[in-house]
């Protein structure tokens, strides 16, 4: 088994952007839900529920595979 950054993703020791990236992952779920409800009550129902997808595109951006992993 070879040792690569990509052998156990949860082994990382940091998230990419460090705090900062914690930071954004952490508000992007409440900033989506908001422009959500936004958009939906202004007649855009129908089209809306696309902001939803930022919750885990910043999930995937922050923990996933682009994380520094730092041995």
């Amino acid at each position: 088994m070879t040792d690569d950054q990509f052998s156990n993703p949860l082994a990382r020791k940091s998230p990419l952007g460090g705090r900062t990236g914690v930071a954004i992952a952490s508000i992007v779920p409440l900033v989506a839900l908001v422009l959500f409800f936004v958009f939906g009550f202004s007649g855009g129902w129908a089209w809306s529920w696309l902001i939803l997808m930022a919750i885990p595109i910043s999930g995937i951006v922050v923990y996933g595979l682009g994380s520094d992993q730092k041995r």
